[in-house]
């Protein structure tokens, strides 16, 4: 199948979002200015088996080390009941005017998950007591999706939540990582691989694609040779194909010709 979107996707998704959005409303009270969903979810290529729930949230205020990391507890009990979520929260004051890298407030992700396990278990909150803004290039991108294609939960309405992100900025916010992909790890390799060949593809259309689009539009610019390979990764991604054993001199050829492409 092509993916998820809002409308159609699993009613236990539903279920878990809706849960997020009333204990952020809970926690936050009269601080929260909205809650927004960006990402797979609104491209109309989710797919519950490797997609995340990518969200944002706006504040009025800035958070201290206490909220910080009750909501670090909070979304540790949400998180993966069914699927991971992604989220930032930043304060409106931190993105009116417009700042890149972007100051941000809280973040939570897969990524963080176990070390955050272990801040809970030492009632450890230090991480949490910002002695300097802390700032996330990746936040760009994140506000320009939710712009062009994010979903209101709640709050404020998008055009007046965020500002319009420069191009320039957006651009560097998926340009900066591209390094990041120079070592996937098996697990990695489908989400991987389409998230590089799509900065590949914006940086040549001007256009935002989902990841199995980025991968459908590569195969008439690819040499035939890493083909097989693309396809492949864009039928797993639509949960059509098992995945085929990958060949890691032919990967890592493929993932260079693409990162030059990026950089050339």
């Amino acid at each position: 199948m092509s993916g998820y979107d809002w409308n159609n996707c699993p009613d236990d998704v539903k279920a878990q979002t809706a849960a997020m959005s009333e204990y952020l409303a809970a926690t936050l009270g009269e601080n929260l200015v909205g809650i927004y969903v960006h990402g797979s979810m609104c491209l109309g290529c989710f797919q519950p088996a490797h997609s995340d729930l990518d969200v944002l949230v706006v504040t009025r205020l800035t958070l201290d080390k206490v909220t910080r990391f009750e909501l670090m507890k909070g979304f540790l009990s949400l998180h993966s009941k069914p699927i991971p979520i992604e989220m930032s929260i930043i304060s409106y004051g931190d993105i009116h005017p417009w700042k890149h890298p972007t100051p941000y407030q809280f973040h939570f992700s897969e990524y963080w998950r176990e070390r955050y396990e272990q801040m809970v278990a030492a009632n450890d909150m230090s991480f949490w007591d910002f002695k300097e803004p802390a700032t996330d290039g990746d936040l760009a991108c994140h506000m320009t999706l939710t712009s062009q294609q994010g979903i209101c939960l709640y709050g404020q309405p998008i055009e007046e939540a965020f500002p319009i992100v420069p191009e320039a900025d957006f651009w560097d916010s998926i340009y900066w990582g591209i390094d990041y992909f120079d070592d996937l790890k098996d697990d990695q390799l489908v989400t991987g691989l389409l998230t590089l060949i799509r900065i590949w593809s914006y940086k040549e259309t001007k256009v935002i694609l989902s990841k199995s689009q980025a991968g459908e539009w590569s195969l008439d610019s690819l040499p035939a040779a890493y083909h097989s390979i693309v396809q492949n990764a864009v039928d797993v991604y639509k949960a059509a194909s098992e995945a085929i054993p990958y060949n890691r001199i032919d990967l890592e050829e493929l993932k260079r010709y693409v990162i030059n492409e990026i950089r050339s």
